[in-house]
């Protein structure tokens, strides 16, 4: 769900002077970002969609697949928070955000799987 939030704010508000500070966007650059906050936004989409199939394979009989597909999400999005901070150090808590559920729900699966 908060992939599909993120999605729609890099998509249709990354325009919206209210999220500049969020997004580190200055007034004058809204133009030159305009691609790339969009394709992101469309990344966050694809991985909350791929996340969604996932779970909804796990509860309708192909528990191997849709974990696959879930384990896969989640660990990309522990590497795209890990490169966030990396790209962005002002982003540190934006990249904790984006890498720890993920993260902690690959060990709970490594523990409890």
């Amino acid at each position: 769900m908060t992939l599909g939030s993120v999605g729609i704010l890099e998509i249709f508000f990354h325009g919206d002077q209210r999220f500049h500070r969020i997004f580190l966007i200055q007034p004058d650059d809204v133009r030159a970002v305009r691609m790339w906050a969009m394709n992101v936004g469309a990344y966050n989409f694809a991985f909350a969609f791929g996340l969604a199939v996932g779970l909804l394979m796990v509860n309708t009989g192909n528990a191997a697949g849709g974990t696959s597909i879930v384990l896969f999400c989640c660990a990309s999005h522990v590497f795209l928070g890990f490169w966030l901070w990396v790209t962005e150090k002002r982003l540190w808590t934006s990249a904790i955000g984006q890498a720890l559920i993920p993260g902690l729900a690959i060990v709970f699966y490594l523990l409890l799987g």
